[in-house]
């Protein structure tokens, strides 16, 4: 089989899309430098999450789409899929979205958050979407768990590896309660969310992809992991940048999630 040449990227942590929008143009042609046909951007890097410390203005639905429209028009010059992350302002507060732009730099789809953490929800006005989908891009079938939907809810991700994601990509933003910033992947001082990662690639045979904000505090690593757990690629904790790895889609034989038997494991 082919491999694919897929990344992550660390983009500085921002509160307005003055900041943001060259951050993540900079991820989409760092990427393309590094052969990468795919490119994961972190969670609400436009314009930067609203829990991270420092109030984050309020941006309306046209302010997102026009910095939506520069960022899609870097992937086409760059060639490159891009998997962004952003907010949509909707009754009631924020929805938290990743939206999927073509190498041609169309908008192929998009991935609304559909479990919101309640921090999210008290302190940052974020509310949850609803539907969930895998996309299949550049000859690679994937689908999307934001940040808190990967670490705490499995069967949301073994839902769209039964659905055919060889690849579940993981846009995040984690930071140390500490303030402290790791040295080592899952070191025993770390955040669980790394080990919730590796979980989720080896219950159910994928490759795992997560990509967060390159912050002082970053807790949780910008890197891949293979369908063994092991760690493919990574950056530096509080590194701006990109990692990329080449995978073989074979490697991702979802084994073990298509054993997943529920008629024998009801309770009664």
């Amino acid at each position: 089989m082919p491999t694919i040449r897929i990344g992550v990227a660390s983009t500085p942590l921002t509160r307005t899309l003055d900041e943001a929008v060259p951050a993540a143009v900079a991820a989409i042609e760092t990427a393309a430098r590094l052969g990468a046909r795919i490119v994961c951007l972190p969670e609400t890097g436009l314009p930067g999450h609203r829990l991270q410390g420092l109030p984050v203005p309020d941006v309306d639905q046209a302010s997102l789409d026009a910095a939506l429209a520069v960022v899609a028009d870097a992937a086409r010059r760059a060639g490159v899929v891009a998997i962004v992350g952003t907010e949509r302002p909707v009754e009631g507060g924020r929805e938290i979205v990743s939206i999927v732009i073509g190498a041609d730099g169309t908008r192929l789809g998009e991935q609304v958050k559909t479990q919101v953490d309640p921090t999210e929800e008290s302190e940052g006005g974020y509310v949850p979407g609803s539907g969930r989908r895998v996309f299949t891009v550049a000859g690679l079938t994937f689908g999307i768990a934001i940040c808190h939907e990967g670490f705490r809810y499995p069967e949301l991700v073994r839902s769209m590896v039964l659905a055919g994601a060889d690849v579940i990509f993981a846009p995040q933003f984690v930071t140390t309660e500490d303030g402290t910033l790791p040295t080592a992947w899952r070191a025993p001082s770390n955040p669980y969310n790394e080990s919730a990662l590796r979980s989720r690639a080896l219950e159910n045979t994928v490759f795992v992809a997560a990509a967060n904000c390159a912050a002082s505090t970053q807790g949780s690593i910008t890197g891949i992991i293979d369908p063994d757990g092991e760690l493919l690629a990574s950056l530096s904790y509080g590194e701006v940048g990109v990692a990329v790895a080449d995978i073989d889609t074979a490697a991702a034989t979802r084994e073990l999630a298509l054993r997943w038997a529920p008629e024998r494991s009801l309770v009664r």
